[in-house]
């Protein structure tokens, strides 16, 4: 009878930790349904310089441009370029309808190439593939002629996509929280270079790469060539428009850099040595100007002490010859008035003789 009254209290010990834990996990699942932006809606674009989104983009260029109905015979081979991409994404982070203004300015959308070709795509974020924008400039070739160079309307995006001379590609996704009456918009821009005029046809139809240079090689169908598809990494290159702009430190920044940490460091270890060398150098100078002061200090003081007796013996002597003088002149004023004395004494003893 005794043992059911132990147990029983062990069970529901360990049965509350777990039923806790069930309930936390339900809460978490609850939670994650309910957050508007989490599941299986939620999408992170991918970065302009990420290895997998550049391939995307970079194949299916290619692929279409060597799949042109009718086939062309002067296409170039496309290849990825990082200075485009950052110019498509500071464009895009402005979240704008409207096409680059810096692209035909000098080194404003690339250090090396001026006059930048530009595509651009913008529908809601969770629609978005550079499939889809890609494949959506091309489907305009139904309203480009090729016989007659003539679109039925906007083809701009097709012939640039096409367009022959053009041989690096680069793209940016923007995330936007509107743009115009899309809300939760992306922006998807790719720029070219040498951009397209598109003036004229954007391709020279014909047998595919028949009119490639000597000094290229055909592949994937397009004319392609190693030193032209070289990829090159301009690592300190940022449009100068962009807000913000990144920070970036170039080979100049960092050589003020070592210089001034080279320049502290050696003013640290210099005041380190003396002061190890030399510690009591402040005591040394102190005893070195002590003892002058000690010589000058009493010479000062006997002159000024023997100019205070002079000074006194002379006031001394200044007051003794007036107290002289002050004595003479007293005894004369003595003498003259016993003289008038005696003189009158003397005249009233004429006087009573006469009268007698």
């Amino acid at each position: 009878m005794d043992a059911p009254r132990t147990l029983a209290p062990e069970r529901s010990a360990q049965s509350l930790p777990r039923m806790g834990g069930v309930l936390l996990k339900l809460w978490l699942c609850e939670l994650w349904v309910l957050l508007p932006d989490s599941g299986v809606n939620m999408k992170l674009l991918p970065h302009e310089e990420e290895v997998h989104f550049i391939n995307e983009y970079v194949n299916l260029h290619n692929e279409l441009r060597g799949n042109v109905s009718p086939g062309g015979s002067n296409l170039r081979f496309m290849t990825w370029d990082v200075a485009l991409s950052r110019t498509a994404r500071a464009w895009g982070k402005k979240c704008l309808r409207e096409h680059n203004p810096h692209l035909e300015e000098l080194n404003m959308a690339h250090p090396k190439f001026n006059g930048i070709g530009e595509n651009m795509w913008i529908g809601p974020e969770n629609e978005f593939t550079a499939s889809i924008a890609i494949r959506s400039w091309y489907e305009e070739k139904k309203r480009y002629h090729i016989e007659n160079d003539s679109c039925s309307s906007d083809c701009s995006n097709y012939k640039q996509l096409v367009w022959n001379t053009s041989y690096k590609v680069g793209c940016a996704i923007t995330k936007c929280a509107r743009v115009e009456n899309i809300r939760y918009a992306a922006v998807f821009i790719c720029n070219y270079a040498p951009g397209g005029s598109l003036s004229r046809r954007p391709y020279t139809p014909g047998i595919v790469c028949s009119q490639c240079s000597r000094y290229d090689r055909c592949t994937d169908f397009l004319c392609s060539n190693a030193d032209r598809d070289q990829a090159i990494y301009y690592r300190f290159w940022y449009p100068r428009w962009e807000v913000p702009r990144p920070i970036v430190c170039d080979p100049l920044c960092l050589f003020i850099f070592f210089l001034r940490t080279l320049c502290f460091s050696v003013c640290v270890i210099t005041v380190l040595i003396i002061q190890s060398r030399f510690p009591n150098i402040l005591l040394e100078k102190e005893m070195l100007f002590s003892p002058e002061v000690v010589e000058i200090e009493p010479e000062k003081v006997e002159e000024k002490e023997e100019g205070i007796k002079g000074e006194k013996m002379k006031k001394k002597e200044e007051d003794k010859g007036k107290e002289k003088e002050e004595v003479k002149e007293e005894e004369d004023r003595e003498k003259e008035e016993e003289e008038e004395e005696e003189e009158e004494e003397g005249e009233e003893e004429e006087d009573e003789e006469g009268e007698g």
